[in-house]
């Protein structure tokens, strides 16, 4: 299951100030090293947490940032599809050389966390100003 959010209200947190959360903001909430970012002044509208890539296509939109513990070639490929803004790849786990390639090649910047899965969305979420969980905007096909 996975659960994705929108920004909301302003938060001292979200980095670039009136323009919400960017990949940097995205690296100080998480405390995520960038292995690959081109544009760290890039907008996050949201994140969207999962390990099943079907509930990624589901639930995502575009400028979400998956927060998944799935290091693998697939989650870059759904990113590239789902026109997400980033990965962060969670539970300190390596991210593989091919992984990398073909974010560079697919336009994908990706991160890596010491964070828990539960840990980084709730730390995105927080940055994003939305406000106190709740049953989420998961569409049901």
């Amino acid at each position: 299951m996975s659960h994705a959010t929108q920004p909301g209200a302003a938060d001292p947190h979200r980095a670039g100030g009136a323009a919400g959360l960017t990949l940097a903001g995205l690296c100080a909430a998480t405390g995520a090293e960038a292995v690959w970012c081109p544009d760290p002044a890039a907008p996050v509208a949201g994140v969207v947490a999962a390990d099943l890539m079907s509930d990624v296509l589901v639930d995502a939109e575009p400028g979400f940032v998956l927060v998944t513990g799935l290091v693998n070639v697939p989650v870059i490929r759904t990113a590239a599809i789902a026109d997400l803004a980033a990965v962060v790849f969670v539970r300190g786990k390596a991210v593989p050389p091919d992984v990398v390639a073909l974010a560079r090649q697919m336009h994908v910047p990706v991160f890596a966390s010491q964070e828990s899965l539960f840990g980084a969305a709730g730390r995105l979420y927080a940055a994003l100003g939305v406000g106190p969980a709740g049953p989420g905007r998961r569409r049901h096909a």
